[in-house]
């Protein structure tokens, strides 16, 4: 029911139905029901076309629905009638912040702070869009006084601790997030956001096991939020100490669903979870300190064994990313013996074994078939092949797993069976063939259609490019996405030295991308700069079919790919605002030469992007190759495979983190992990092994044991389902709880000295060379859309808005977060 005012004097007192209409207007806006609120706002406007409640409420609807120039227009009609009301001046500026037009926001929140000195959200936003635009002295001293309006004000301590974040004073943003949690419900919208942002101060504070359950909190919480889900597997990377409760196995399982999530970022995680089952960290803790004797160990404790194969984290792994653990490694080899030989059984017997001999060939085709393989496997493989090969292939029992086990082996596009799986597809391997087959196919053809620049002459160019015309690499799957920015933006970001006006502003950057390999460079260039128009050049062909492949299963039609050497680029007759080239120029006979071709290329204030592999990084790959060359180890596949088998034998600690980050190196180009220098934990130099490796190079009495252990455990499990299946009536599995009570004592703890992470010391440092990079950054706290309405006619509250959505701060992803419940004055 509206309030009643006095007349006052000289003006005419509001009709009673207009005061009805713009109080049902407001209550109708408050609770979120934006048509209905649209309706009483224009029946209010039809009693008095410039009532500004009204017009107010009219152009919230419209922000709410994204129409920016209506919601402008209607906000200055409204201002026009109450040019010194507060609240509209926010509202207007708050249209502006959700079109990321902070330039133009910045003035209303500051009008509207000045109108009202006591109006706490007015400073907070106006804080918000000075630290988006970069003026981060202006934006503290207007959180502060935010903060000394409103001291719990959410949105003011989410923002003041990005703000601290950026500054490298994790210590100082922890407790300011904290507190804004403190007493806040888990329903509340911005929950994720805060929890995200604390998670990153205390990954920085090397408090790794808090800051990722914190993480992995927030992805429970909003499990469709893009940027946290990112946020969270850029923090996985290389990890090996992780939370152990269910929620986070629940989390991870969900990441490796994600189509924008790069899955080799999260095997190191994966691991980590499977370990904390006690049996499995044992087995695998046996098989690192014996790996002579594994297939011994794996016979002995079978049991733990076939419990680790079955188990759905290791299944997702298997099919999603290749696994650097040396025990796993060896397990896998082990089992994909036992199907190999079990392959002789009757088809019935085999029909079980389908989904994991389908995912086995995919991690096979992942590692780029770099696993052991012995002298009796090679003739079972050659049988398999044979047997196979005939004109009914696929319509006989057992074929689907016949063909998995044989891809788990070789490429099925390298063997006979390619041509007729295309013709005749068998639907039980429909994505392995696609995967193998049809895809490589794909790749052919489009390489088919690629233009090339010139036959490149240099004899070093020459011996790169055979190389990866051989084995392109890498083989990716999937890649990390993210919003791109605005081309000054990103610059900032990567420059954060430059000073104001000093990044180019540039609608639609042209980059060239010298040396794309197979596109994986290219999608972070793409998921960098916003509108970017991009050239992409490689020596591979057999690259850049993949490259083309890969953008085209992406959608992206900004991107042309060429064929060509560095040295042959001056012919190009366009320039570049970007030019990117990671890890290329140092395979160049002389890379200054190559520099000096790419700076040629620039637009006058263009910028040149370089990664260069350092000494000191690639120590790993120097002494694996020295180790190659003075054990005679043939570069050959065979070569190699042997090379890793005897290092995994030989190293009985240490071996579970690739030389080359994140990336198995092909068996064709050097040896995946494994010889490393003598680490805290022991791990010894390889001996001097020549010719075939011992231990699981020939069959023995345990062949076979994995795989029956399997069967067994399966069956048991099926007996017991069906002597005690309990009847369920609807879902009744309970989903985990979020309790944020410990939040305020949390603030506390934070503030005193940090924990150190008791794993890998890769978290501090990660955290601290990506503090201003897309990858590690805090979840840019956009502010809630706080639509604050003040109707002329009596007093009003206002909460529910929908958040909107504001420009990413710092390189991070964007979390949306809630509406502030203000009173208007």
């Amino acid at each position: 029911m509206a309030a009643r005012h006095p007349p006052i004097r000289g003006v005419e007192p509001a009709r009673p139905e207009l005061v009805q209409a713009v109080g049902r207007a407001v209550d109708h806006y408050n609770a979120g029901r934006w048509r209905a609120a649209e309706t009483e706002a224009r029946l209010a406007l039809g009693f008095a076309p410039t009532d500004p409640s009204a017009l107010n409420v009219v152009a919230g609807v419209a922000m709410q629905d994204g129409r920016t120039a209506d919601a402008v227009a209607l906000f200055q009609r409204a201002l026009a009638a109450q040019p010194r009301n507060p609240f509209i001046q926010f509202n207007l500026g708050e249209t502006h912040r959700r079109a990321h037009a902070l330039a133009k926001a910045l003035p209303h929140f500051e009008r509207a702070a000045e109108l009202k000195p006591d109006f706490a959200e007015a400073f907070a936003y106006a804080a918000e869009a000075l630290r988006g635009l970069g003026r981060v002295e202006a934006a503290e001293r207007r959180y502060q006084t935010a903060l000394h309006l409103s001291p719990k004000l959410p949105v003011a301590l989410n923002g003041y601790g990005l703000l601290q974040l950026r500054r490298g004073k994790p210590s100082h943003a922890a407790p300011l997030f904290a507190v804004a949690l403190d007493g806040m419900p888990p329903s509340h919208p911005m929950v994720p956001g805060l929890l995200s942002n604390l998670g990153i101060a205390r990954l920085q504070l090397g408090q790794g096991l808090e800051g990722l359950t914190d993480l992995a909190r927030a992805v429970e919480l909003s499990p469709h939020a893009a940027d946290l889900c990112r946020l969270l597997a850029s923090s996985l990377r290389h990890t090996k100490v992780v939370p152990s409760s269910g929620m986070f196995r629940e989390v991870l399982i969900r990441l490796f669903d994600r189509d924008d999530i790069n899955s080799r970022n999260l095997a190191t995680a994966a691991l980590a979870v499977l370990r904390h089952d006690v049996g499995v960290d044992r087995l695998l803790r046996a098989i690192e300190a014996r790996a002579a004797d594994a297939g011994r160990i794996i016979a002995e404790d079978g049991a733990v064994a076939a419990r680790l194969v079955q188990d759905p984290l290791l299944l997702v792994l298997l099919g999603s990313a290749p696994i650097p653990n040396v025990a796993v490694e060896l397990l896998m080899v082990r089992l994909r013996s036992d199907l190999l030989a079990a392959t002789d059984e009757a088809p019935e017997a085999l029909d079980d074994e389908l989904p994991l001999a389908t995912r086995l060939a995919r991690q096979a085709f992942l590692n780029e078939y770099a696993y052991f393989v012995s002298a009796d496997e090679d003739q079972g493989v050659e049988r398999l092949g044979q047997a196979l090969d005939r004109d009914d292939l696929g319509r006989r029992p057992g074929d689907a797993v016949r063909i998995a086990i044989l891809a788990a082996y070789r490429p099925l596009s390298a063997t006979p069976l390619a041509a007729r799986l295309l013709r005749d597809p068998v639907a039980d391997i429909a994505d392995l063939v696609r995967e193998q087959v049809t895809e490589p196919a794909l790749e052919t053809e489009l390489r088919a259609r690629l233009p090339v620049l010139k036959t490149a002459t240099d004899p070093v160019s020459i011996a790169v490019q055979r190389q990866y015309e051989e084995n392109p690499y890498p083989r990716w799957t999937r890649c990390g996405l993210g919003a791109a920015l605005p081309f000054a933006d990103a610059v900032r970001i990567a420059l954060p030295h430059l000073g104001d006006g000093q990044a180019p502003e540039v609608a639609r950057p042209r980059i060239l991308i010298a040396g794309c390999g197979t596109g994986l460079e290219t999608m972070r260039v793409v998921n960098t700069y916003k509108d970017a128009s991009i050239l992409a050049v490689d020596l591979s062909g057999a690259s850049l079919g993949y490259a083309m492949r890969k953008t085209q299963e992406y959608g992206l039609a900004n991107v042309e790919h060429l064929q060509g050497d560095i040295l042959d680029l001056p012919v190009l007759a366009e320039r570049f605002d970007l030019i990117d080239s990671f890890g290329v120029l140092h395979h160049m006979a002389d890379p200054a030469a190559g520099l000096q071709v790419l700076s040629g290329l620039l637009k006058p204030g263009g910028l040149l992007s370089i990664g260069l592999y350092s000494e000191l990084g690639r120590g790993g790959v120097v002494e694996a190759r020295a180790h190659i060359a003075a054990r005679g180890y043939p570069a050959t596949p065979e070569g190699v495979r042997n090379q890793l088998q005897a290092s995994l034998i030989a190293c009985t600690s240490g071996a579970s983190e690739p030389w080359a980050p994140g990336w198995p190196l092909s068996p064709d180009r050097a040896v995946r992990w494994g010889v490393r220098r003598t680490s805290p934990r022991g791990c010894r130099r390889p001996r001097p092994l020549v010719g075939r490796p011992p231990a699981i190079a020939r069959r023995s009495s345990t062949s076979g044991r994995l795989l029956r252990s399997i069967r067994r455990t399966k069956a048991a499990s099926d007996v017991a389902l069906r002597i005690s299946r309990p009847r369920i009536s609807g879902d009744t599995r309970s989903r985990p709880g979020v309790s944020l009570s410990p939040i305020s004592s949390a603030a506390r703890a934070i503030a005193s000295r940090p924990r150190p992470m008791r794993s890998s010391p890769c978290h501090r440092r990660r955290c601290a060379r990506s503090r201003d990079s897309n990858s590690a950054a805090p979840t840019a706290a956009t502010m809630p859309g706080a639509m604050l309405i003040r109707n002329s006619h009596r007093q009003l509250k206002v909460s529910g808005i929908q958040p909107p959505t504001m420009e990413p701060t710092v390189g991070a992803s964007t979390a949306r977060m809630p509406a502030s419940v203000v009173a208007s004055a």
